[in-house]
């Protein structure tokens, strides 16, 4: 059984008044709820920090428990050919550990080593990172959404989300009381991008058939 709750009708009513006012607003609980269901070696608090949003945790690296805090900003999404960009600007952060913790890790913490003034190249240096962080340097890690492994391997819906973002996609992202509220716009790539988009979409279909082959690549 499928344990996801069903949205209720009146938060469908309010999400898609919202969306016709050129907005959408996600509540932060079911951000807490989502991050909770895939993170559970690590305690996460997410709190607002208007226009971003503040992140509490302890984790366990190279046998070390490590205590983090950063602040998160994003700003809309990119439209740049096939991709769809979002670029996270992590400030303020800080690490600490206990004074008998073990491992350089948390030696390199203890001693002010680490540059948590760019923590994105510190991810960038340390971690393999997955296909959906295409750059990670100073304070800025850029994700590409369309490297999201189920858009990826799906050719065809990778073309339709292609075309349906180059008509209305989101231009900016904020914190508003306890929720996330997403600006959208209409054709953030500009009427030539939508037409490309379109394009690539409705030919899809064709090139599988033609070129079944593709699909294993």
């Amino acid at each position: 059984m499928n344990g996801t709750k069903r949205l209720e009708p009146g938060q469908a009513l309010r999400l898609l008044m919202h969306a016709l006012g050129g907005r959408i607003s996600i509540p932060l609980s079911t951000i807490r709820g989502r991050v909770a269901q895939v993170a559970d070696k690590v305690a996460l608090e997410i709190e607002p920090a208007s226009p971003g949003l503040r992140i509490r945790g302890e984790a366990h690296a190279l046998g070390a428990p490590i205590a983090f805090s950063a602040r998160i900003d994003a700003d809309g999404v990119y439209i740049e050919g096939e991709r769809r960009t979002v670029r996270l600007r992590l400030s303020e952060v800080d690490l600490s550990t206990s004074e008998d913790a073990p491992g350089p890790l948390a030696a390199a913490i203890r001693e002010g080593k680490i540059d948590t003034n760019n923590p994105a190249t510190l991810i960038g240096n340390m971690i393999t990172l997955p296909d959906v962080i295409v750059e990670a340097k100073g304070q800025e890690v850029v994700l590409d959404l369309m490297r999201v492994p189920a858009i990826q391997r799906d050719e065809m819906l990778r073309a339709a989300i292609a075309a349906a973002t180059s008509y209305l996609c989101v231009k900016g992202i904020r914190i508003s009381g306890d929720a996330v509220e997403l600006q959208l716009g209409l054709l953030p790539g500009g009427p030539k991008e939508a037409a490309l988009s379109t394009a690539r979409a409705a030919l899809t279909p064709a090139v599988r058939l033609l070129w079944p082959e593709r699909r294993n690549r």
